[in-house]
């Protein structure tokens, strides 16, 4: 579903995970939601890519966040793994960023899986298979 964000044009996406949406037929949705912004997208990523330059790696950042709405409202940021000469490798994890208090969510195993999945990327890309830019 695509919104505009009330204070100003910016168009943002929200995800409602684990809704049931039929594959055909009528879809009758009303969403409400209430929260207080006080981290914008852009303060999100940032705050991202602060906490990954400084933990995991200078070769990742974060990308633009999506709005997600399920217990709490928060900035899902994915991190984009990039190697010198080969440019983005892809996407190797997200970190959830609170909507009100700016708060990173990080589950101990949250930098391992980033870790190995970038791993991995760079295992697999040769000169051959990594993407131009």
């Amino acid at each position: 579903m695509k919104i505009l964000q009330s204070s100003d044009t910016q168009q943002m996406s929200i995800i409602l995970p684990n809704q049931s949406i039929p594959k055909l037929g009528h879809l009758d949705m009303q969403v409400t939601i209430s929260a207080t912004v006080n981290v914008s997208a852009e303060q999100a990523r940032r705050l991202v890519n602060r906490y990954i330059h400084r933990n995991v790696s200078y070769l990742m950042h974060g990308d633009a966040p999506n709005l997600m709405v399920a217990e709490h409202i928060y900035w899902q940021v994915p991190i984009i793994f990039t190697y010198p000469s080969y440019g983005v490798l892809g996407t190797v994890g997200v970190i959830d960023v609170n909507v009100e208090t700016g708060e990173l969510k990080l589950k101990p195993e949250t930098i391992t899986e980033i870790k190995q999945h970038a791993q991995k990327l760079a295992d697999h890309s040769t000169p051959e298979t990594a993407p131009t830019s």
